[in-house]
C-alpha cells in the first residue's frame, strides 16, 4: 500500500503546536522563537516532510520567490553583491531568482515585463541594473513590491538602498592626503564640471562630488587635468588608461579609483610603466571586493557594508510584500555605512 505524504498538520501534531506555528517554522517566518523553529524543523526532516509549493502559493497568494536583477555576474563587485543579497533572501525563508541584463536597458525592461518570474511567480524584485528609472519601474512592475539598489532618483517612486557614495569618496581622498599625497588623481568617468555635477545626479556623479569636495577642503585642485577617464570601469580599461597617461610621466602621487576593479587595473598599469605601489603612487578603490585583500599589494578600499545593505533591502521588501492591499509603505531612500580598509596600497614606507 502506498504511504500517504506527510502533511503540515502531521508535523504540527507531532511537535505539539498549531498548524500556524508549524507553518512559520518550515518557512523561516518571524513570530516564533529560534528554539521552537529548530525543534519543529528537526521533526519535519525526521518525518520526511516536504512543502507543497503549489498548494502554499494558491493558499497564500505568494511564491516565496524574489527576483534579483543585476547588470552582470562575472565581476568581483557583483559576486559580492549577489552573495549578500541571496544569503539575506534565503535567511528570510525565501528563494532568490537571478537575472542579468548585460547593461542593456531593453534587457532590464524585459526582465520586469516578459519573464515568467516577473508575472505571478515572483513576490518582489531587487534591481541594480542600468537603464531603469523609478518612473519606468513604477509603471511596469504590475503592483509588485520593488526596491532599487544604489540607483539615485530625484523623486523617490521606488524604495532605494544607496551606497555611501559621497561620504566614502570624501573618506578616500582624505585618507590619501593623510598618507602624504598632494597630487591626487581620480580614475573613473570623464571630467564633469560643477554645473553638470549638480544636474541629474548619478552614482558616479555622487562619488565625483564627494571627491571634489574633499579636494577643495584640502586646498587641492579639482580640474580636468586631475582626472584619468575610463571607457569602462574595469581592470582592462584602467590598465590601458594608466599606461597611456604615464607615457610622459605620471603626475600623481595618489590615485582614487571609483571602484575596486579599476583600482586593480591601475596598479597593474603603474607596474607596466615602472612605478611602484605604494612607494611611488598610492592607490585606493571603492566597493570592498573580497579579492582586493589577496592582491600584491593588497588594495586599500572603501568597503560598503553589503550585509547591512542586504538586511535592510530584504526588510523593506518584506514589509511591502506583507502590507495589506492598497496600504503599501511609502517609498524610502536609505544610505548604508562603510569601512575604510587601509591595506598595503596606501601604506607609508
Amino acid at each position: 500500500m502506498k504511504r500517504s505524504a506527510v502533511t503540515l498538520k502531521d508535523v504540527a501534531a507531532a511537535a505539539g503546536v498549531s498548524a500556524m506555528t508549524a507553518s512559520k517554522a518550515v518557512r523561516n517566518a518571524p513570530g516564533i522563537s529560534d528554539a521552537t523553529r529548530d525543534r519543529i524543523q528537526t521533526i519535519a526532516r525526521e518525518m520526511g516532510y516536504t512543502a507543497n509549493a503549489s498548494a502554499s502559493m494558491l493558499k497564500s497568494g505568494r511564491s516565496g520567490i524574489i527576483q534579483i536583477i543585476v547588470n552582470e555576474y562575472d565581476i568581483p563587485f557583483y559576486s559580492k553583491l549577489i552573495a549578500a543579497m541571496s544569503d539575506a533572501v534565503v535567511d528570510a525563508g525565501m528563494v532568490p531568482f537571478l537575472q542579468q541584463t548585460k547593461y542593456r536597458a531593453d534587457n532590464a525592461t524585459n526582465a520586469l515585463t516578459n519573464s515568467l518570474f516577473s508575472g505571478t511567480l515572483a513576490d518582489g524584485v531587487f534591481i541594480h541594473a542600468s537603464g531603469l528609472t523609478g518612473e519606468l519601474v513604477d509603471s511596469i512592475k504590475h503592483g509588485r513590491p520593488a526596491l532599487f539598489i544604489d540607483t539615485y532618483e530625484e523623486r523617490t517612486l521606488v524604495s532605494n538602498i544607496m551606497f555611501p557614495n559621497e561620504e566614502g569618496s570624501r573618506a578616500a581622498i582624505t585618507h590619501l592626503a593623510e598618507r602624504g599625497c598632494r597630487r591626487i588623481g581620480i580614475v573613473g568617468p570623464p571630467f564633469i564640471d560643477n554645473n553638470e555635477l549638480l544636474t541629474k545626479p548619478t552614482t558616479r556623479k555622487l562619488r565625483l562630488m564627494g571627491a571634489k569636495s574633499a579636494l577643495i577642503n584640502l586646498g587641492l585642485p579639482y580640474d580636468e587635468s586631475m582626472v584619468i577617464p575610463l571607457v569602462g570601469m574595469n581592470e582592462t580599461y584602467a590598465r590601458e588608461a594608466i599606461r597611456a597617461r604615464g607615457r610622459d610621466g605620471m603626475p600623481f602621487d595618489g590615485l582614487f579609483c571609483l571602484n575596486d576593479s579599476s583600482a586593480i587595473g591601475a596598479i597593474r598599469g603603474l607596474a607596466d610603466i615602472g612605478l611602484r605601489v605604494p612607494e611611488d603612487v598610492k592607490v585606493i578603490g571603492f566597493d570592498g571586493v573580497t579579492s582586493g585583500e589577496f592582491f600584491v599589494p593588497s588594495l586599500s578600499t572603501i568597503s560598503v557594508d553589503m550585509n547591512q545593505l542586504a538586511t535592510l533591502a530584504v526588510m523593506n521588501l518584506r514589509q511591502q510584500i506583507e502590507a495589506p492591499a492598497g496600504k503599501r509603505p511609502v517609498p524610502t531612500t536609505t544610505t548604508v555605512g562603510y569601512t575604510l580598509v587601509a591595506r598595503e596600497s596606501t601604506v607609508v614606507r
